[in-house]
């Protein structure tokens, strides 16, 4: 029986030894770190809540953690991850806010 996973970038399924993925071609995760496939696997530091508290909190820890890794949430069961574009426009509010606040 074969073993297929998931693609990082595009879910497609592929099999475990295939060095790229057929449909997007990216590279499959060499990097030692495993990408977790259930949300209890997910660092406390990469789930949603975490994020939310730290822009709330704050902002400079969102960002380290936005941009050196996924932040995963749950939905219907399936593990998903917050789109970059997202994670940008957080960081566009950011600058704003900061200048306004040198403005000031």
């Amino acid at each position: 029986m074969t073993s297929l996973i998931s693609c990082p970038h595009c879910s497609h399924q592929l099999h475990e030894s295939a060095p790229s993925c057929p449909q997007c071609g990216a590279p499959r995760n060499s990097s030692g770190a495993a990408t977790p496939t259930a949300y209890a696997q997910v660092p406390w530091y990469r789930k949603r809540w975490f994020a939310i508290a730290s822009v709330l909190l704050f902002m400079p820890l969102f960002l380290v953690v936005a941009f050196t890794g996924d932040i995963y949430f749950e939905k219907k069961g399936e593990l998903k991850t917050i789109p970059k574009h997202t994670k940008l426009v957080i960081l566009a509010i950011f600058v704003v806010l900061v200048l306004i606040r040198m403005r000031d």
